[in-house]
């Protein structure tokens, strides 16, 4: 199995934009059989926040999961929309820490 956490900030006032382009993207993740969980969460106590959590079923569905037409079109939109991502992958006992910046 294969565990993601992490946070993206988006742009000011740009997170209802990037949870509105995110949405086919977490349908057609959803679909999927390998995918366990994916989530984008709103985060209260800050205006530009966003939780994001998933599973796969392994480091290879996790691997055909980002070589989608869908990944490809959100991710297209992150320099527009977000400012910094910082995303753990846990595999097992294997941690990989993330951390993208799009200023």
């Amino acid at each position: 199995m294969k565990c993601i956490v992490g946070f993206f900030m988006t742009k000011p006032g740009k997170r209802h934009a990037y949870l509105a382009a995110a949405q086919n993207h977490l349908e057609q993740s959803r679909l999927d059989p390998d995918c366990l969980y994916i989530e984008l969460v709103p985060m209260p106590e800050h205006p530009d926040k966003i939780l994001l959590a998933e599973a796969f079923t392994s480091e290879e569905a996790h691997r055909r999961h980002e070589d989608t037409d869908h990944m490809r079109e959100l991710w297209a939109v992150g320099p527009t929309l977000l400012s910094h991502v910082v995303i753990d992958n846990v595999i097992s006992a294997q941690v990989e820490h993330i951390d993208e910046r799009f200023d």
